[in-house]
């Protein structure tokens, strides 16, 4: 017959690896349950794609209608004069705006496009002048700074986008 004594070592011999295993798991267990209890494990999901979707409106949706701007009288405005020079990388224009449409225009919005000696565009800019234009005169815009530019740049097409009444 075996001893009381025996049957307790058995005992401790397989009950401290079990409680050191039991001690080491249940933790990660516990700690994995609250990940994903409290919705933390997201990252394993593969990210949804962005959609993105783009509009295009025409004249009747645009709000340059609704305000008073617009291509049709863009077209009776026209730059007649463009002088303009480079200062420390910035490029300052003295302009005359003529109006020849029969109403007056508070602001002209013009494209800038900068060239290079072999007439190619090496940049462009947009810009709103908030000069106003009376109506069948020309105003005069003197010191208009559109920004920084390259040293390759030899000359300036201006073109007149839209207008605001």
């Amino acid at each position: 017959m075996p001893s009381k004594r025996g049957k307790k070592s058995k005992f401790k011999k397989v009950l401290i690896p079990v409680l050191k295993w039991a001690s080491a798991i249940i933790p990660v267990c516990v700690f994995i349950y609250i990940l994903y209890y409290y919705k933390q494990l997201d990252f394993l999901k593969p990210k949804e794609q962005v959609k993105t979707e783009t509009k295009v409106l025409t004249s009747g949706d645009s709000l340059q209608a609704g305000i008073g701007g617009s291509e049709e009288l863009a077209a009776q405005i026209h730059v007649t004069n463009n002088e303009w020079h480079q200062v420390g990388g910035l490029a300052i224009h003295n302009m005359v705006i003529e109006n020849t449409s029969a109403s007056p225009v508070k602001s002209v919005e013009v494209e800038f496009k900068y060239l290079n000696d072999v007439q190619a565009v090496v940049t462009s800019k947009v810009i709103t002048i908030k000069t106003p234009v009376p109506a069948k005169k020309s105003a005069k815009v003197s010191g208009l700074s559109v920004g920084y530019v390259n040293n390759s740049v030899v000359g300036c097409d201006v073109k007149v986008l839209s207008a605001r009444m």
